[in-house]
């Protein structure tokens, strides 16, 4: 297995685990504890994001930052949807939590606002990921000509789509 490969292979095995696992745990840990399924489709939902977004930022090859940020945003959505349903099914939680963990419960886990907190902290995360700026993995060279091809300054060449628009952008002057 190639370099390239390898590093793919374990950016894609990291996020699955690091990402869609923890996801999964959540909601059906949830719904255990309020049987509620509904906690269990929210992960079904998410996670099934999660890997989308996963798969077209690899394969796109975006850098490393702004498929964090990507990743980071999609589950600051997420988790803002999980307080919802939090509050929503606090009391059961509440009290599944207390029956099933008794010896580790504290409220702060399933407080809304914990959730809530969390997806603020993930959302300016991935918006920080995605501003900054990261090496983007190389892609296919676009052929000369094409469009998307840069100005070059340094010779003040026009553009493909400035040529024949010397005059735009001026006033008709009468």
């Amino acid at each position: 297995m190639s370099g390239g490969a390898r590093s793919l292979a374990l950016a894609w095995y990291g996020g699955v685990l690091g990402g869609l696992l923890p996801v999964l745990l959540l909601g059906f840990l949830y719904s255990a504890l309020a049987d509620r399924t509904i906690f269990v489709l929210w992960a079904l939902v998410t996670g099934a994001c999660w890997v989308v977004v996963l798969r077209q930022g690899l394969s796109a090859g975006w850098g490393r930052l702004r498929l964090v940020g990507a990743l980071a945003l999609l589950l600051a959505a997420g988790l803002a949807v999980f307080a919802l349903l939090e509050s929503r099914h606090h009391e059961i939680l509440d009290l599944g939590f207390r029956a099933v963990f008794p010896g580790i419960y504290h409220p702060f886990a399933t407080r809304p606002r914990t959730m809530g907190v969390l997806a603020g902290v993930l959302g300016i995360v991935g918006v920080v990921g995605l501003v900054a700026r990261s090496p983007r993995l190389p892609g296919p060279p676009l052929p000369e000509g094409e469009e998307g091809e840069k100005h070059d300054v340094r010779s003040g060449s026009p553009s493909p789509g400035e040529v024949g628009r010397e005059g735009a952008g001026e006033g008709a002057r009468g």
